[in-house]
């Protein structure tokens, strides 16, 4: 019998055919006498088989992950909602789309244009196929459990603003709601306050075991060996409207067992570092903004010259670096998670040393008798984070200055290879290059370039807030 009815109405015209489609499924819901809970049980075990509720949650179960990585940037337009899906989840209605498709397909392959909902243009193959899924989803449960439609297309058109609630509430809800009645039409709901965050902050302690490396000039100074390094960074960035305003405090100190030294084993510095930095910046056009930039790093603890351990060869503010830089900073926006990036490109940079020990100050480029040494020139600063492979994190910073007369450049590489929640392995190292200040002797008494080098291979725990 039902067969009968395909048949006939493939041969009747579009209208006709939709208001014989629906009386066909008033037909079929006359038998049916089964209770609320039980169409709502019978859909729960339709859609979950359904091929688009799987790609559905596996949408969002990727945006959930995502959304957990701290450095990954999630904007607005990847978790705005796809309104081909809104109809499974909404209670149910009588599509004409569905049906159209349902029963004239060819018709219907190009999308309904004349519908009483206008979505969004589909886009090309993909969408229409997503459409395609979601109308024959809504088919199924057409026929299977038609006591599941409460309304047609046109009805909910005219649905009013104040729907009243439903006396029949699925079991194990409590309702807690023991006002009756509808809202008046006109009652404009309660203003709710609520404060924007523009601030947002992060914090992150490293714990790390390190193999670590040093080139004989190193500029501080240091000493291959194994060792325990702690690391602290702060940050805090402020975002409004076209204004934006970056902060960064890294903290670094780092100890490893020297042999003995006078009878007595020593302990030394391999990583020490007390960094500040601070980006103002205005919007110009696209992603770059008018920026200034101030920086400013020094050290915690005294170091010591390996073979002459009364020497000293820097200690706090000794040598103390701070730079002042104006330009544009370009800030794009990837589309593809785990990407961030910041260039700014500095035209005038003023940049100053500083040694509270006059009898080291000419180890750090400042003339012999003063304690500071004032410069300018230009600058770049490039910092990088990409996330790939799920559990790999590369981050680059490099810094670019020039007087024009010399030249330091740093460029900082950190590899992070996350093996649960709080341990990851880690691989640092650090280019530096800097002809501002003497050349030095190697063991041999041999002058060595200007170049400097030094890497970390870490096991760490970590704990962010």
């Amino acid at each position: 019998m039902i067969g009968f009815y395909c048949i006939f109405a493939l041969v009747m015209t579009r209208k006709l055919t939709t208001i014989i489609c629906i009386a066909v499924i008033a037909l079929l819901a006359m038998p049916y006498g089964v209770s609320a809970q039980h169409s709502r049980d019978s859909l729960h075990r339709i859609l979950p088989d359904t091929i688009v509720v799987d790609r559905l949650r596996s949408r969002l179960d990727t945006l959930s992950l995502e959304y957990e990585r701290t450095d990954a940037d999630i904007l607005i337009e990847d978790i705005s909602d796809n309104p081909l899906y809104f109809r499974l989840f909404m209670p149910m209605v009588l599509y004409r789309s569905a049906l159209s498709e349902a029963i004239t397909p060819a018709e219907s392959a190009g999308g309904e244009t004349d519908s009483l909902l206008p979505l969004r243009p589909l886009e090309p193959e993909k969408e229409r196929t997503l459409s395609k899924m979601i109308n024959e989803a809504l088919v199924r449960i057409y026929l299977d459990h038609p006591e599941l439609v409460e309304m047609t297309e046109a009805e909910l058109m005219n649905v009013p603003a104040v729907i009243p609630i439903s006396g029949d509430i699925a079991s194990g809800i409590e309702f807690r709601d023991n006002r009756s009645g509808y809202a008046p039409a006109d009652m404009s709901p309660d203003r709710v306050k609520s404060r924007l965050r523009y601030w947002k902050t992060f914090g992150n302690f490293q714990g790390k075991y390190t193999q670590s490396y040093y080139s004989e000039n190193w500029y501080k100074g240091g000493e291959s060996n194994h060792s325990i390094l702690g690391q602290i960074n702060l940050e805090a960035d402020y975002a409004k409207n076209h204004t934006t305003w970056d902060n960064k405090l890294e903290l670094k100190l780092g100890y490893y067992n020297t042999s003995q030294v006078n009878g007595k084993n020593t302990f030394r510095t391999n990583e020490d570092l007390i960094r500040f930095t601070s980006k103002f910046g205005l919007r110009a056009f696209d992603n770059w903004y008018y920026s200034s930039q101030f920086q400013g790093y020094t050290q915690f603890a005294p170091v010591w010259d390996t073979k002459n351990p009364e020497k000293l060869k820097s200690r706090f503010m000794a040598p103390a670096y701070g730079n002042l830089s104006i330009g544009l900073d370009y800030k794009p926006k990837f589309k593809k998670k785990g990407i961030t990036l910041s260039v700014l490109l500095s035209p005038l940079s003023y940049n100053l040393k500083y040694s509270a020990v006059d009898s080291i100050a000419t180890s750090f480029g400042i003339d012999a008798g003063k304690q500071i040494k004032h410069s300018f020139g230009s600058r770049f600063d490039g910092n990088l984070k990409w996330t790939f492979l799920e559990d790999f994190t590369w981050t680059n910073k490099t810094q670019f200055y020039t007087t024009y007369e010399s030249t330091e450049i740093n460029f900082e590489n950190t590899i992070d290879y996350r093996l649960s929640k709080y341990l990851s392995l880690q691989f640092f190292c650090h280019w530096r290059f800097d002809d501002s200040v003497k050349r030095k002797k190697d063991k041999n008494g041999n002058l060595m370039g200007y170049s400097q080098f030094k890497e970390f291979l870490t096991l760490n725990f970590n704990y962010a807030w």
